[in-house]
């Protein structure tokens, strides 16, 4: 609402600009729009007298979700830059940031503003300026704006100024965005500060106007000199506090004479310039701190991170990581492997023993390959700053009309449209459905990216801990390289076991058969992917893979044609033609772009309106706070559409009646968290129950302080028992 308020008293100001005086009129430039950001320069005086310094600014209204960089920006980012055309004369000082506050991104910290920050810069006239011009300020502004995503924008802004003979008055709509911009400055003065080096690490001791229980944390000036993602350690002492800091890569203490910054207590910041001095006799830092100096700590004061989850049994969850690899073999997101490793398996009956070995630890290369890759840009992505989670590629409608292209490539080769592996004397062996090494390692990639969207039992814990703030990027990945091992584990021992080897049924002509039928299902794997895109990018998105997967099945047939005709010529020509075909294919899917989902479910509240649907809600923190608030018991799906088993759930329990009459006989708000695309509120919310991915469903009775967390597959049985309370 404050956002609204002021962005209506700039935006009044402007509309009566034509019957204002013409000094009124120039204090608030035109504003800007650059896609996650609206950004004005705006004056807090309606003009300015010769050798007179008053405040501009650079206001910002930040898109919901999105932040800005301060001064410094902490892990990383990139603050705010102006370059300013002036006339000649008028000069700007250094940009004045408001507070930062912490944003904590994976194993990273950063600083910044997120809403609407508004950045002051003092603007001086030069002695000889002629009252009566009005001068022309621009600035070419540039910043980086941040959400799940970081996007570099700029501006230019202009603002017009008269130069009057006195100091003018205050301009409204500018003095009010000042007036609220100060409430966000750090203040100046009210703390004595110092800081010394203490065996290679910096140490801040404030004295003044301190409440030791506030929590305290120091938001240092200069790039890479403190750790933005280090724990603070803050222990009080007989006239204020001592924070411990941690040292980054450019800490030089000898380089070092003032330590600046701004300080923040509790919701107080104040801006301080530390002088260096030396340490005083007898201080050590907490760890090895004397009873006394124990006795004087601030408990509530020190800005720590959350409890690490290191404390947890590795082993259990490698054990969990292991059992749930396993257990994705049956679940419905794998159905799509499922048919065509029945495939591999029906033709590995011909292959030689040494070969059905070879090609199960292949598949099982593969699948870690995968699990790896992926886990790996997850982690990387997750340290950088996105706010993703486990099945992220799928939240992307480019990935999704790509992995349509390969799925529907699969069922062609299966239904016998072209081979992969052929040659012009004869039909070698197919991709996945007639094994060979390449088809091997295929199906095992092919199986971690349909297997990924989902989390089902037992991984919502390993996956949790492995993308977890407090855990090495080593333990992360050997979490999921044991996952990806129970995955492969049930093909391995079929590969490695001679006796079930000798069960599978014997080669013949059904085998075609057999790989024929079995591309429909990769066809109607293709049908929930191009669903799940149609949610995500529209019916423009639509219409573009559709065109796609036109040029994909005309280059399959060319490919096919080149494999049996008899002239090189032809041969040339069927190939050139097919990749054309492919070119123009992955030309339109760039042209897919994702669209903001609108809600896909209509609400209604507890026990109104259609009682033969679920009462539903889209899931905001806000509405779930006023539910809980009221009492009222609220039932959390998070969802997406690209997860097979969310909506096989969604399909098999949660819509049948019987468990539809039960949301509204106790009265429970169903509400959806729809991740199908990637949304940082969602996303917030998986990590706060230490979880990566859907699904996750939750269930908060009326009263209570937790949520309790239901199975990832649900039944009838598990539906009643969990609204037995009410």
């Amino acid at each position: 609402m404050r956002s609204l308020s002021l962005f209506a008293a700039a935006f009044l100001a402007m509309l009566v600009a034509g019957t204002a005086s013409p000094v009124q009129a120039q204090a608030v430039s035109q504003p800007v729009e650059t896609g996650n950001a609206v950004s004005q320069l705006v004056a807090e005086q309606a003009g300015i007298a010769p050798g007179e310094t008053i405040r501009i600014g650079l206001y910002q209204e930040l898109r919901e979700g999105w932040h800005v960089y301060w001064m410094n920006p902490g892990d990383s980012g990139l603050p705010l830059e102006i370059d300013w055309t002036l006339p000649e004369g008028f000069e700007t000082g250094d940009i004045q940031y408001p507070l930062p506050h912490r944003i904590p991104l994976g194993p990273l910290v950063n600083f910044g503003h997120e809403g609407t920050p508004l950045f002051m810069i003092d603007l001086t006239a030069p002695a000889d300026a002629a009252p009566g011009q009005t001068v022309s300020l621009s600035a070419d502004a540039t910043w980086l704006i941040c959400a799940d995503i970081c996007i570099p924008e700029s501006a230019t802004l202009s603002l017009s100024l008269p130069v009057v003979a006195e100091p003018a008055g205050a301009d409204p709509a500018g003095a009010a965005l000042f007036a609220e911009g100060d409430t966000h400055m750090p203040e100046q003065g009210g703390l004595e500060a110092a800081w010394y080096d203490l065996g290679g690490k910096p140490v801040l001791e404030l004295s003044g106007d301190i409440d030791p229980q506030a929590e305290i944390f120091f938001f240092p000036a200069a790039i890479s000199v403190v750790e933005p993602a280090a724990e603070q350690q803050v222990v009080g002492i007989d006239d204020g506090v001592r924070l411990f800091l941690q040292p980054s890569f450019d800490y030089d203490p000898a380089a070092l004479d003032v330590l600046d910054g701004v300080v923040t207590i509790g919701e107080r910041g104040i801006a301080i310039a530390a002088a260096q001095t030396g340490a005083p006799a007898g201080v050590t830092p907490p760890d090895a701190a004397t009873p006394s100096e124990a006795a004087n700590a601030a408990p509530a004061a020190s800005a720590t991170a959350p409890a690490s989850s290191a404390s947890r049994n590795l082993f259990a969850i490698l054990g969990l990581a292991f059992l749930g690899g396993i257990i994705l073999n049956v679940m419905p997101c794998v159905f799509p492997v499922i048919f065509i490793k029945a495939a591999s398996l029906a033709h590995s009956a011909q292959e030689k023993r040494a070969t059905i070995v070879r090609h199960g630890f292949i598949y099982t290369a593969g699948i870690l390959v995968a699990f790896l890759a992926i886990a790996g840009l997850l982690l990387a992505l997750r340290a950088g700053g996105e706010q993703i989670g486990w099945g992220f590629h799928l939240q992307s409608p480019v990935t999704v009309a790509v992995f349509a292209i390969v799925i529907f490539l699969v069922g062609l080769n299966l239904a016998g449209l072209f081979e992969i592996g052929t040659s012009v004397q004869g039909v070698g062996t197919g991709l996945a459905a007639k094994g060979g090494n390449s088809g091997a390692f295929f199906t095992g990639l092919l199986a971690v990216a349909v297997a990924a969207p989902c989390i089902g039992p037992f991984l919502g814990v390993p996956v949790g801990f492995a993308l977890s703030a407090q855990q090495p990027a080593i333990v992360g990945l050997l979490v999921f390289a044991v996952m990806g091992l129970g995955l492969a584990l049930p093909y391995l021992l079929i590969s490695l076991i001679p006796g079930i080897a000798k069960a599978l049924p014997r080669p013949g002509a059904w085998m075609e058969v057999f790989k024929q039928v079995l591309s429909f299902a990769m066809f109607a794997t293709l049908v929930w992917l191009i669903w799940t895109l149609t949610l995500q990018a529209g019916t423009d998105g639509l219409v573009l893979v559709l065109i796609a997967l036109l040029l994909t099945g005309f280059a399959a047939w060319a490919f096919g044609l080149s494999q049996r005709s008899t002239g090189s010529g032809a041969r040339l020509f069927a190939r050139v033609l097919a990749l054309a075909a492919i070119g123009g294919g992955l030309y339109v899917l760039a042209g897919i772009t994702p669209q903001l989902r609108t809600a896909d479910y209509v609400a209604s509240a507890p026990g109104e309106g259609d009682l033969s649907k679920l009462p539903t809600v889209a899931y905001s923190e806000a509405t779930l706070e006023e539910l809980r608030a009221a009492g009222t018991p609220v039932f959390i799906d998070f969802t997406a559409a690209w997860c097979v088993t969310c909506q096989v759930n969604k399909q098999t329990v949660l819509t049948r009646q019987q468990v539809v009459s039960q949301f509204h006989e106790k009265g429970v708000v169903y509400m959806v968290a729809d991740w199908t695309v990637q949304d940082p509120e969602i996303t917030r919310a998986l990590e706060a129950q230490g979880r990566s991915g859907v699904p996750l469903y939750l269930f908060y009775a009326p009263g209570a302080s937790e949520a309790q967390v239901l199975p990832q597959v649900l039944s009838f049985d598990i539906m009643r028992e969990t609204f037995s309370v009410l």
